[in-house]
């Protein structure tokens, strides 16, 4: 009678020990359930490069004499600028391009006159400090000369929205100014 009291409380206990691992097993089944649930995918736009190098040549007349004045637009192909956007509970975009800069370049002749970099930092005092990490310089057009200056408009933009500035800026191309620029008109758009 004993060794029968013995026999089915070792029973009993074995089947509480199943029960107990077959709850576990379940529970953590539906844990890992609930996390798959709840991952997040992370939708990738990666711009492709750019090896175009847009050229506009103007000849201008300063003071009866002939110049040359070039604007070379490219990019800088550097995956500088990532922008994560939440896109709901399930997904997050995350937008990978490149920054752009544009060479002004004014000759007389064989005579090299001014050659100036201007790319969004030029700007960085009169920009917001997002619109300023997001953004690329893009459409620079030369407008006219006058006071020994260049006279430029410009828009500013972040890639795949209405956010944008178009501005206006001028360098000074001789006088102990030289090399020096000035900007105006800037209005960031939501």
């Amino acid at each position: 009678m004993k060794h029968l009291l013995i026999l089915i409380v070792i029973a009993a206990l074995l089947l509480n020990c199943e029960r107990k691992e077959s709850a576990q097993a379940k529970k953590e089944e539906e844990t890992s359930s609930v996390e798959l649930d709840n991952k997040i995918d992370t939708i990738v736009l990666y711009w492709q490069t750019d090896f175009d190098t847009i050229r506009q040549r103007h000849e201008i007349n300063i003071e009866n004499d002939q110049y040359e004045l070039e604007l070379k637009i490219y990019s800088l192909n550097d995956s500088s600028i990532v922008k994560m956007n939440d896109g709901g509970k399930s997904e997050i975009h995350k937008d990978i391009y490149h920054d752009m800069v544009t060479d002004i370049i004014l000759k007389k002749g064989n005579a090299l006159i001014l050659k100036f970099q201007v790319n969004k930092t030029t700007f960085k005092d009169s920009l917001s400090g997002d619109f300023l990490k997001y953004s690329v310089l893009r459409n620079v057009k030369y407008k006219f000369v006058r006071s020994n200056r260049l006279f430029f408009k410009a828009d500013i933009d972040v890639p795949d929205t209405d956010w944008s500035t178009e501005l206006d800026f001028s360098i000074f191309y001789r006088t102990n100014k030289k090399g020096q620029i000035e900007y105006w008109n800037i209005k960031e758009s939501d």
